[in-house]
């Protein structure tokens, strides 16, 4: 008798798992309500029904009014939402979702109570105003521009797209990457002289390209003819010491305006002085430099001045101008002169053209040029372009021993000069004197001098007269025939 009713409780309890619905999903509600400019999106949610024989979902949703259902299927049992995109802005809509047990859309499934929603009106991404250029450069091949727009921070714009184009073509030029924070950007690298061009920007109000603004009104430029200006570099050195026999930084600058034929090469001499190689070791970091060129300082670069090469066969140094990425960008060699003196020689990188865009160079070590004894010490500049021009500067530096150095309001303090043999003193309290050649040899020394100096000993040429009195000192020039 048991063994008869074993098959008859096993055909119920078949029967009655076979039966059982599908379980019904619950919990229902929409969040993160979006849009873009073309449409809005909705995030629909419900509660898991992980482990419950669910195998997939399918989501229906449709407006109010509507007959016909739009379905999102391929959700799996793990699902709990799904995006439901495209969807007319500020309308009502209603959605529901229905749970499956098989593999396929076949079975009977259990829907969900209905749930509605109703998405955003829309805003409009702010559109761009007040747009106007200036500053038109004109190069050897091409032209620039920057343009201008009101600043629309805090507005919910996240980028810009910039359009250009000659007035009488069809197709656009884009400029992209332009975050919220700016409100002007350089327009041009592409543009031919003789030519009117006209411009406009668009406002982004989301991360990618899906929400945006009307185009601004556009604005005209004109980019003129070239014209060539002369080669008039600016250059300046400078010394951080005038103590004789002491450690200077020397500070080396270059500066050059719009449209100036290019430095192709800058030589500096200097009559007196040295590097004391004895004194270097490889690597050692001698100094900064600072190399600004391009439109708007498209090139704005530091850089570490490194020695890369210590020749003492050739008393000479090379130096790399080396950038934060440990790349150099070039180099340039200073060498001591075998009858006293330096030279510096720097080649500038090519660009490929012939006229600068408006550059400068500003170099400065530190520490390894050693100062003659006291001396008239002279640099002279001279500055080659790459059209064959060249440009020459000098520049003097009064060399003393002294910690005080009296300026006496430029009045010479002896007579005559030039002189053939006498030179008679001004200055009360005198101390000592002491003349010195262009090579900063100590030529005459008195320490107890009268108002009067024979100098007749002397070759014919320039000298320097050191004068010392109440612990000041001057030092002059002083010219024997």
């Amino acid at each position: 008798m048991q063994f008869r009713l074993l098959p008859i409780l096993l055909l119920f309890v078949t029967t009655h798992l076979f039966s059982q619905e599908c379980p019904q999903p619950t919990g229902l509600f929409t969040d993160n309500y979006t849009f873009n400019s073309s449409y809005a999106s909705v995030n629909a949610n419900w509660e898991s029904l992980l482990g419950t024989g669910v195998q997939h979902f399918l989501v229906n949703y449709k407006q109010l009014d509507s007959l016909e259902w739009n379905n999102l299927a391929n959700l799996d049992s793990t699902a709990t939402s799904k995006i439901m995109p495209f969807l007319d802005f500020n309308t009502t809509y209603v959605w529901r979702v229905g749970s499956f047990c098989s593999e396929n859309y076949q079975d009977p499934a259990q829907w969900s109570v209905v749930d509605t929603f109703t998405t955003m009106e829309y805003i409009d991404c702010p559109e761009p105003t007040n747009i106007y250029s200036d500053n038109v450069i004109v190069t050897e091949v091409t032209g620039f521009t920057d343009g201008h727009w009101d600043s629309m921070l805090d507005m919910g714009v996240d980028h810009f797209l910039l359009g250009y184009k000659n007035v009488n073509d069809t197709s656009w030029s884009y400029i992209s990457n332009m975050d919220s924070t700016i409100n002007s950007r350089t327009i041009g690298g592409d543009l031919d002289h003789d030519n009117y061009y006209e411009w406009r920007i668009q406002a982004y109000c989301s991360q990618n390209q899906s929400y945006y603004s009307e185009w601004s009104v556009r604005d005209t430029f004109y980019i003129g003819n070239f014209v060539a200006e002369e080669f008039t570099p600016e250059i300046n050195i400078t010394l951080s010491s005038l103590i004789c026999e002491e450690l200077s930084d020397i500070n080396f600058i270059t500066e050059q305006g719009l449209n100036e034929p290019d430095i192709q090469s800058t030589s500096v001499t200097s009559n007196l002085g040295y590097i004391n190689l004895d004194n270097l070791e490889m690597g050692q970091n001698v100094g900064n430099a600072t190399a600004i060129a391009g439109i708007n300082n498209f090139i704005n670069n530091e850089y570490s001045l490194e020695i890369i090469e210590i020749n003492s066969v050739e008393n000479s140094i090379e130096i790399d101008l080396v950038n934060d990425d440990e790349e150099t960008q070039f180099s340039f060699t200073i060498e001591n002169l075998e009858g006293g003196g330096v030279e510096m020689s720097i080649v500038s990188p090519s660009d490929n053209n012939s006229y600068t865009s408006g550059n400068s160079l500003d170099i400065n070590l530190t520490g390894i040029f050693m100062n003659p004894s006291p001396s008239l010490l002279q640099f002279d500049v001279t500055v080659f372009s790459e059209l064959n021009d060249d440009i020459f500067n000098q520049f003097d530096f009064n060399i003393d021993c002294a910690n005080t150095i009296a300026t006496f309001d430029n009045v010479s303090l002896f007579y005559p000069n030039p002189t053939y043999s006498v030179v008679n003193l001004m200055v009360e309290n005198l101390k000592a004197i002491k003349i010195f050649d262009t090579k900063g040899q100590l030529m005459l020394f008195d320490e107890n001098p009268t108002n009067s100096i024979d100098v007749s000993q002397l070759s014919q040429g320039l000298y320097f007269v050191e004068i010392i009195s109440d612990g000041k000192s001057s030092v002059e020039h002083l010219i024997v025939r």
